[in-house]
């Protein structure tokens, strides 16, 4: 269980280190924020630590969704009193507490871990849209976007499809780790609803941004990766940074995809 939890960490420490990663917080710059920096996500990357330690610690007494939210809350307080109220891992401590659980307690019972990751979150589909006041829910409502809710009662199947498509298009590339990384992170753009994102753009913008990153990831089928490739790159990663392009909920899914990675799934 320690190498799976260090894998964990490992995880959530690249994604927040590495560059170039769009609008994103990086080890290099600050992105797109100005409220945030490398600094503020190691304040909570040390919140999350410990509250996947609490998981290893109590995962026989956890028995149903509730437990772990319940422990998912407390930590999420924390996160906030360490980064000064401002939300740095807030949708990652809902996503990785249920995919770290579920992936240390999975049984074989269940088939492949992604019906496990369902059973776990059935209880979540029990959501009553209309009475509930947030943007997701309005999201959902007006242009059926899927929130970090569905996701989640799918299994987190998308997760899955990911790191398929990292082994079969990414893995082998002759790039180094961080633009495998950057192409990764792209793709996780174009396989979710980000809310976070279409919250910071508007959703007409976020289409269109998605446009963009559909003809940005084509270029890992280029017969060869020269100054071309790379300024091509380069110029997306900068007009991301000045357009506020900082897709926090496809950061949350490229954890739990680099968490497959490092466990070798």
């Amino acid at each position: 269980m320690k190498k799976v939890l260090n894998n964990a960490l490992k995880s959530i420490k690249t994604e927040i280190t590495f560059y170039p990663c769009l609008g994103l917080v990086s080890k290099k710059n600050s992105g797109s924020h100005n409220d945030m920096n490398y600094k503020t996500f190691l304040k909570s990357y040390k919140i999350l630590k410990q509250y996947l330690k609490e998981i290893n610690n109590k995962f026989n007494t956890i028995k149903n969704f509730e437990n772990l939210k319940n422990i998912g809350l407390k930590y999420e307080i924390e996160m906030f009193k360490k980064t000064n109220n401002i939300n740095t891992h807030k949708g990652l401590i809902f996503a990785l507490g249920i995919f770290y659980y579920c992936y240390i307690t999975y049984n074989k019972k269940y088939n492949n871990l992604k019906n496990y990751i369902k059973s776990f979150c059935k209880t979540l589909d029990n959501f009553d849209y209309k009475n509930i006041n947030t943007y997701g829910s309005k999201l959902y409502l007006k242009y059926k976007v899927k929130s970090a809710r569905h996701v989640a009662c799918d299994g987190y199947s998308v997760v899955f499809d990911i790191y398929s498509f990292y082994k079969k298009k990414i893995k082998d590339l002759k790039l180094k780790h961080n633009y495998k990384l950057f192409f990764l992170l792209i793709k996780c753009c174009l396989e979710i609803d980000d809310t976070t994102l279409i919250n910071k753009i508007g959703f007409n913008n976020y289409n269109k941004i998605k446009t963009k990153m559909n003809n940005i990831l084509l270029l890992i089928d280029r017969d060869k990766f020269d100054k071309k490739f790379y300024l091509e790159i380069k110029e997306f990663n900068d007009y991301s940074i000045h357009r506020n392009i900082s897709p926090g909920g496809a950061a949350d899914i490229l954890v739990l995809v680099l968490f497959l990675i490092k466990n070798k799934y």
